[in-house]
């Protein structure tokens, strides 16, 4: 035996020995709940379905999540950090500071884009809300949060909600299943918006 036939075998061995990353037990928990809503709708998001889909015990569930409300307020958190981060990183990517115009439209692209492995990320405020409207309590802030800093823009506060809006109406029809808008349409529709987030960096 030669030293060429030992060696892809230790190397295979170590190769499996290598222990494969878990995502956070809270992580893991959250990505349950979009399961369990994205799989059977925003009335059946339950303390005992996540935990099932989740492979927990239900005290295991309770240890991060004390109560439905926590758990439904992370997921909304989650959702916005997850869009905040997208939207920095495209802008740290470009390598030059970018100006409240270029976030702007980072954030409709982001927002606009289909993201398949995330079938649930508006799921999360329609439970909120058919659990309790005070929930979406959250998703006003950070609204109120987002056209304050574009309604800053040269286009002013009428341009930078009226994006938002068009945004926000979008995304909700086609969680309700209510969008009309074939894939061509749909297409055309983002980068209608795009363009409209540019023109909030301007006054004509």
């Amino acid at each position: 035996m030669n030293a060429y036939s030992v060696r892809p075998r230790a190397s295979l061995y170590m190769y499996f020995r290598q222990p494969i990353p878990l995502r956070p037990a809270r992580e893991r928990l959250l990505d349950a709940a979009e399961r369990v809503v994205a799989e059977s709708g925003a009335t059946h998001l339950t303390l005992d379905a996540v935990a099932k889909s989740a492979g927990v015990s239900k005290g295991g569930l309770l240890y991060h999540f004390p109560s439905k409300e926590a758990l439904l307020e992370s997921m909304l958190s989650r959702h916005f950090h997850d869009v905040d981060a997208e939207v920095a990183r495209r802008i740290a990517s470009r390598g030059k500071k970018a100006s409240r115009a270029d976030r702007l439209r980072e954030r409709v692209s982001v927002l606009l884009e289909s993201r398949p492995e995330r079938p649930a990320v508006g799921a999360a405020m329609v439970a909120a809300s058919a659990d309790n409207p005070e929930h979406m309590s959250v998703c006003r802030a950070e609204y109120r949060k987002l056209l304050d800093e574009f309604a800053r823009l040269p286009g002013g506060f009428e341009r930078a909600a009226l994006v938002l809006l068009a945004v926000q109406g979008l995304l909700l029809a086609e969680l309700l299943h209510l969008s009309p808008y074939t894939p061509e349409e749909r297409s055309r529709l983002v980068r209608a918006l795009q363009r409209a987030a540019d023109q909030c960096g301007s006054t004509q």
